[in-house]
């Protein structure tokens, strides 16, 4: 009888210093690039790798340290980012088939690697410097055929009123809750029914509320904070939470880990709470329009958008933190409105549909707009000065890999060794094995 073959699922197809690079990490990227299948998509992808784990390797040398709330921080932006391309949390969860807890836990060592890589890449360009005459210099190098066209762009603010339930509606869920948490401790329901029938958590409902073992600052504070002052079996009162009502009974703790199961309710925004922040932001566009009051002050003010009430309702590109969009770069909902708008004009109050489904009102207003255009140097001056300064941090980055490789163990797996690299990873072996 034949023996079978053995099916290879992963392999290392390099080592910089004490850092692997997997097989399965070169794939995964590929596919995010939308790259894979295409000539010297590997190579390069690889190269990149090389480079990252370069950096990872020196910073670790060097004893740099990854705050602890930044790798925290980013986890959430990137958790609301998926959402939103995916639909809600709900829709996210069922994509990965785990919690969002569970997917936090799996991504925070490659957050934290990433943010250890953006640390160790400022340092190694922090001594970069861009002056208007290099950005001039550097523009008028560019042949005039290959001048850039720069698409329509478009600067914006806003002001977002979401809506909160009312406070009947908050004591009814409570009330609710509290029901569900008698039943379990007189014994009429167990824990597992009431989450799986009821719970509103889509992550952890069908395991029984179940969360598995997460550490001590993936779950929101009140909720670690509840976990931890619970012992081993014990069911908690109801507490709340930014995201509803909960009770939870405490299944483990080893250490800064626990594992709880438990239900949580959300308070429903009824079409009158809805409708009461559109009445709000009519008045306050009224009082914008004729002069009364300052759309950045109203922003500050009274928008439930956390990011940018701050910059009195900004809006800011996260591909490029700046002020200014590519208007094929937004999305419909805001498309639309804006295409509406002259410069300084105030829509009248949108519906707007949230990444989880949820209804909010705004008023946005549009601060600039650019033609279509070819690239000029007074107009889009920041782009090129981006352009430019980039160029510069490249040949920093060029000179620092360099250096580096003269003392870092390097290994590429054969089938790499013939790859077009910009720079020498595949040293000799007597200098590798030194």
């Amino acid at each position: 009888m034949a023996q079978p073959q053995a099916v290879l699922i992963d392999h290392i197809v390099a080592v910089v210093g004490t850092q692997a690079v997997l097989r399965s990490e070169m794939i995964a990227r590929m596919d995010q690039a939308g790259t894979a299948g295409k000539s010297d998509a590997d190579c390069a992808e690889l190269e990149d790798l090389l480079y990252e784990k370069l950096l990872v390797e020196q910073g670790r040398l060097d004893s740099v340290v990854v705050d602890d709330a930044q790798v925290e921080a980013e986890l959430d932006r990137r958790i609301r980012y998926f959402a939103s391309q995916l639909g809600s949390e709900k829709k996210l969860e069922e994509f990965y088939g785990k919690s969002v807890a569970e997917i936090r836990a799996e991504f925070r060592e490659q957050v934290h690697d990433q943010l250890l890589v953006q640390q160790m890449q400022q340092r190694v360009t922090s001594d970069v410097r861009v002056t208007p005459r290099d950005v001039e210099k550097f523009f008028k190098s560019i042949p005039e055929d290959s001048i850039p066209f720069i698409n329509s762009e478009v600067e914006y603010a806003q002001i977002l009123r979401t809506p909160q339930p009312g406070v009947e509606e908050d004591r009814r869920v409570r009330r609710k809750l509290d029901e569900y948490r008698a039943s379990v401790l007189d014994g009429s329901r167990d824990m597992c029914t009431v989450a799986v029938l009821y719970s509103e958590d889509p992550g952890s409902a069908k395991d029984c509320g179940e969360l598995g073992m997460v550490p001590t600052g993936v779950m929101v504070p009140e909720f670690d904070a509840v976990a931890l002052s619970l012992q081993e079996g014990e069911i908690s009162q109801v507490f709340k939470t930014q995201y509803g009502y909960h009770f939870m009974q405490l299944m483990e703790r080893r250490g800064e880990q626990y594992n709880a199961r438990h239900v949580l309710l959300r308070p429903k925004v009824s079409n009158d709470d809805l409708l009461a922040e559109k009445t709000f932001l009519d008045s306050l566009r009224r009082n914008i329009v004729n002069g009364t009051v300052a759309f950045g002050t109203m922003a500050a003010e009274h928008s439930t958008d956390e990011e940018s009430k701050g910059a009195e309702g900004i809006m800011l590109d996260p591909a490029s933190n700046s002020t200014k969009w590519d208007m094929s770069a937004l999305d419909q909902q805001t498309f639309f409105v804006l295409d509406k708008l002259e410069p300084d004009e105030v829509s009248e109050p949108q519906l707007l549909v949230m990444p989880d489904g949820s209804k909010a009102y705004r008023l946005v207003r549009l601060i600039s707009r650019t033609e279509p255009h070819k690239a000029d140097l007074s107009t889009d001056y920041h782009l090129i000065q981006q352009a430019a300064e980039g160029k510069l941090r490249a040949q920093a980055v060029d000179r620092w890999v360099r250096e580096r490789l003269d003392g870092t163990y390097v290994r590429i797996h054969p089938d790499f060794m013939n790859c077009p690299f910009m720079h020498q990873w595949d040293r000799s072996t007597s200098n590798n094995e030194r």
